[in-house]
């Protein structure tokens, strides 16, 4: 069961930065108490209690969290190969990212009863996880067939999210977004969004905590990572994700993964379950 999926429940005072990161597997952050605002790539939300947020494998992702309040939080992971060989649950995780797509959001909320629902689905799921009795691998996959059930069905329920003016940081973010393999140099994107190049520099950092060439590497990681798992070589893999050298994507690679590119491929075809 936990090579299907982790489940946890954190309860701290947390004042430690964290910076952006992502996973390879499917993300379900659900928040219960404290002052955090969560930046996935290039959206940003506030939280209040009883909200859900989605995070597909590959996306950058970050809690800013305020002060010295309570940090409580489940968190549930779906790992790939899981998701692969369910075919319910492969069903409805995928019509879950179609709805992020139509409502242009990540984010649900829960309240009253339906939050009161969903903490028992997680506890449930969580007791489940710790258990050693054999029926509670029965039991679990049941319980995340309601969870994602639950989010769902409040998904559908959500009016789409309207376009607003997006500042020039989550401007830039999606416009990194959509040319990865070609990134634009710092005066390409000074001369775009007519800013200067000490503003941009300055204010993305301000943003993300990190810099638009550290963003632009880790974007161009996630990718890498994904052609090889699809079987890519690490030199077809180099080419496409727009490195000028072989040598300049290995290091990159080994220093994001602590793997090289053909390690990581074959522990990857190590890992996977037999017929996937």
């Amino acid at each position: 069961m936990k090579s299907n999926f982790q489940i946890s429940h954190n309860r701290e005072n947390y004042t430690k930065p964290i910076l952006f990161h992502s996973h390879d597997f499917f993300e379900i952050y659900f928040f219960l108490d404290g002052n955090v605002t969560y930046y996935i790539e290039n959206e940003v939300y506030t939280l209040t209690k009883g909200d859900i947020l989605i995070i597909p494998p590959g996306k950058l992702h970050r809690p800013v969290i305020e002060g010295i309040f309570s940090y409580d939080r489940y968190v549930l992971w779906l790992y790939s190969h899981y998701i692969s060989c369910n075919e319910g649950l492969s069903r409805m995780v995928n019509e879950i990212i179609v709805m992020i797509s139509e409502k242009r959001t990540r984010r649900i909320s829960f309240s009253g009863n339906a939050l009161r629902t969903q903490v028992a689905l997680f506890d449930k799921l969580l007791s489940d996880f710790q258990s050693e009795d054999a029926l509670s691998h029965y039991t679990a996959e049941s319980c995340i067939m309601l969870i994602l059930g639950e989010i769902l069905a409040h998904f559908k329920c959500l009016e789409k999210v309207s376009e607003e003016q997006e500042d020039v940081v989550r401007q830039i973010i999606s416009y990194l977004n959509a040319n990865i393999t070609h990134a634009p140099s710092l005066d390409d994107l000074s001369e775009k969004f007519f800013v200067s190049k000490y503003y941009l520099s300055h204010k993305f950092k301000e943003h993300t905590k990190t810099t638009i060439h550290q963003y632009i590497l880790m974007k161009k990681i996630n990718l890498a990572k994904e052609l090889l798992e699809k079987g890519y070589s690490p030199q077809e893999v180099c080419r496409r994700c727009g490195f000028s050298t072989y040598s300049n994507f290995y290091k990159a690679f080994t220093q994001q993964t602590g793997s090289s590119p053909r390690d990581y491929q074959k522990k990857l075809h190590r890992q996977l379950p037999p017929g996937i």
